[in-house]
């Protein structure tokens, strides 16, 4: 059996993530954080520095993938470098990659903030040179939910053991190690009340451990309105209110999570589990229904199974069927399961850690699904999609208080209403209401009455605005109020910075593995070797230099001619995929420009010199100036296409168009012959 973690096989998780020079793990290149909260009147302003030093002799990529709130709005981002300030631009995510490509490319400093799935955002600081030093400042704007004690912000940072297979690359996925530790200065102001961190009451700047979900209570705040400036220069009225109790009563389909991630602690102060938390809130509320109140309770694991169905406080003597954590989190299957028993309204009891779900087919029910998130390690991409999509509402569940958390979903869910509502006249919203965890949000605009750009209270009612339009329209305004969706990104470009020579090597910076874990393997520590590259090692390259490339454009149509006559080698382009896969394009570059396939096992060097033996290889190469086998490993990552392949493309052929060498690609012959099929074989 392989090992995995987060759905990618462990052989192949760190391909393009970490790293070896020497046999040594490369240092971090994250150094030091700080979280500034803001907090008025139930929205908060949350602004989270982070400052990156390259301690190598290379430039490098380093790349931060993390959990950020489903409900949190990305709303700006800038850096600073060499004292200057830089400013990001939102643009559509297309478009925004090929800008921050193209920077390095040139050997610019460039950032670039992407949502690569609703709730996992992913931080690209690329071309940062030898010890060179960047800071950057992302700016979200989250509402607070409503909780037992007053407005609830959680500002998850880690993640637990993720079930089932990632939708991410590898290169995107969320890792974490119990290698690296993570520190934060964290401030939270308050307009009123007091604040409640993890459960204590604190006063002025903490130094906290980033390896559980940051959750605070405003002990009595108050929720209230904001005003603001869209971007066209209209002001904009935001009001946060709790969600009033319905009249009606509850038909419900309880699905309780008793994964064996369950089995983790629930930060609070009776040190219960997950599990235990979630079965001591059931029997609590249940037991607190109103006699005309249905509820069918279900558990899942790999499997659900139905519980049985009361109605009213009878409904609690259900919870003692509940099991012990066992198995893993297939969620989407016991949504269909509740579905199928022909169940309009759901309640999921889990702590997040899964990407089993099918949202966009979940999504096609006529049902609405809500969700109580538990545990501090708890991830809400998936299921706050799902919640999202079918109109239901996202809970969180601070430490073990299960039970305050059912009673506010309880009493939101007594009466019918959509994730997003409101009116848009040709283009422009005039007002929009929308449920949030327990709380209803109201943004109205009025007149353009301001000068000025956006502010975040403006944005923050932009990115409310959104499921309401159109793709384009969606995609236009996210833009013009300079919002990161998973329409849009925000990148930036150091215009002035000193320009770097040669192909940054990437760095993945892992998460800190989250302190309450259930005794299975957390996750793939990113501080070992890939087990593709472990017989391997390689020296350290020496320091990159930018390639002299002959550009002799009235030699190319004779190399046109010559490639009619090739050796007419079948390369079975899955055979190529496979021998080549994970082979890490930016830690041997220097080395392949260089035509030294040392690095390469025995049959990629076979393959590359069977190739380079051919007369157009040889044509070209000695044309442009590069070693034929540099040539022919242009090609296969050309095949190959992933991002560091196609980085590798660009420096081997650097000055020359596509068109000059496109006619040498590998996968368009029928059969294997030589090498190929003996390989095959």
């Amino acid at each position: 059996m392989s090992v995995t973690a987060f759905g990618h096989a462990l052989e192949t998780i760190h391909d393009g993530l970490t790293v070896f020079a020497g046999g040594r793990p490369a240092p971090v290149p994250l150094v030091a954080t700080d979280i500034a909260v803001a907090i008025v009147a139930g929205l908060a302003t949350v602004r989270t520095s982070r400052r990156f030093v390259n301690a190598e002799d290379r430039p490098i990529e380093a790349i931060l993938t993390m959990p950020v709130g489903f409900d949190a709005v990305v709303t700006g981002m800038r850096a600073e470098v060499d004292g200057r300030v830089l400013v990001a631009a939102a643009k559509p995510k297309a478009e925004a990659r090929d800008s921050y490509e193209a920077a390095l490319d040139e050997g610019k400093l460039a950032v670039l903030h992407e949502e690569v799935l609703r709730g996992v955002h992913a931080l690209s600081v690329g071309n940062l040179g030898a010890g060179k030093e960047v800071t950057v400042e992302i700016e979200t704007v989250v509402p607070l939910s409503a909780g037992a004690s007053g407005p609830f912000l959680r500002i998850p940072v880690t993640v637990g053991q993720l079930y089932g297979a990632s939708p991410l690359a590898p290169v995107d996925d969320l890792v974490t190690s119990a290698h690296v530790r993570h520190e934060a200065d964290l401030s939270v102001t308050v307009d009123a009340g007091q604040v409640s961190l993890g459960g204590r009451l604190v006063t002025g700047p903490q130094r906290i451990t980033l390896d559980a979900a940051i959750e605070i209570v405003v002990q009595g705040g108050q929720f209230g309105s904001h005003q603001g400036v869209a971007a066209d220069g209209r002001q904009v009225r935001v009001g946060l209110r709790p969600v009033a109790a319905g009249a009606g009563a509850l038909d419900l389909a309880v699905l309780v999570d008793h994964s064996g991630s369950t089995g983790s602690r629930a930060e609070g102060p009776r040190g219960l589990t997950v599990w235990e938390a979630m079965r001591d809130g059931l029997r609590l509320e249940l037991g607190r229904l109103r006699g005309s109140d249905r509820i069918a309770l279900w558990e899942f694991d790999d499997d659900c199974r139905p519980l049985g169905g009361a109605e009213g406080p009878a409904v609690a003597r259900l919870v003692s069927k509940l099991r012990k954590p066992a198995g893993g989190t297939e969620l989407d299957g016991a949504v269909k399961a509740a579905l199928a028993s022909g169940a309009k309204d759901i309640l999921v009891l889990t702590d997040g850690q899964t990407w089993a779900a099918t949202v966009d087919a979940l999504a096609a029910s006529k049902a609405r699904i809500s969700a109580i998130l538990v545990g501090p390690g708890s991830l809400d991409a998936n299921i706050g999609q799902l919640c999202a999509m079918t109109g239901g509402q996202l809970f969180y569940s601070p430490g073990d208080d299960v039970a305050a958390s059912l009673a506010l979903a309880f009493s939101a869910l007594r009466q019918r209403g959509q994730a997003a509502d409101g009116q848009v006249v040709a283009g422009a919203p005039e007002r929009v209401v929308a449920l949030r965890g327990g709380v209803e949000i109201t943004a109205e605009w009025s007149e353009a009455m301001e000068l000025r750009g956006a502010d975040a209270v403006g944005r923050f009612a932009a990115a409310l605005t959104l499921p309401l339009l159109g793709a384009e329209a969606a995609e236009d305004f996210a833009r013009a109020h300079g919002l990161c969706t998973h329409r849009t990104s925000l990148v930036l470009v150091d215009e002035a910075g000193e320009v770097v020579e040669g192909m940054a090597q990437q760095r993945k910076v892992p998460l800190i593995a989250s302190r309450y874990a259930a005794g299975v393997p957390q996750s793939v520590d990113t501080a070992m070797p890939s087990m593709s590259f472990a017989k391997r090692r390689f020296a350290a390259p020496p320091p990159i230099s930018r390639m002299r490339i002959m550009t002799d454009r009235d030699a190319v149509p004779s190399i046109r001619e010559d490639v009619r006559s090739f050796m007419n080698p079948t390369i079975p382009p899955d055979h190529l995929r496979q021998m080549f896969a994970g082979l890490r394009w930016d830690a041997l570059c220097d080395e392949l420009l260089k035509g030294n396939v040392g690095s390469l096992d025995k049959t990629q060097q076979d393959t590359v010199a069977e190739l380079s033996a051919s007369d157009p290889i040889a044509h070209f190469a000695a044309v442009v100036g590069l070693p034929p086998v540099t040539v022919v490993l242009a090609l296969i990552a050309d095949l190959i296409d992933d991002r560091l392949a196609r980085r590798f493309v660009k420096q081997a052929f650097k000055g020359l168009p596509v068109a000059d060498w496109a006619h040498l690609r590998l996968w368009d012959q029928p059969e294997p012959r030589g090498i190929f099929a003996r390989w095959r074989a």
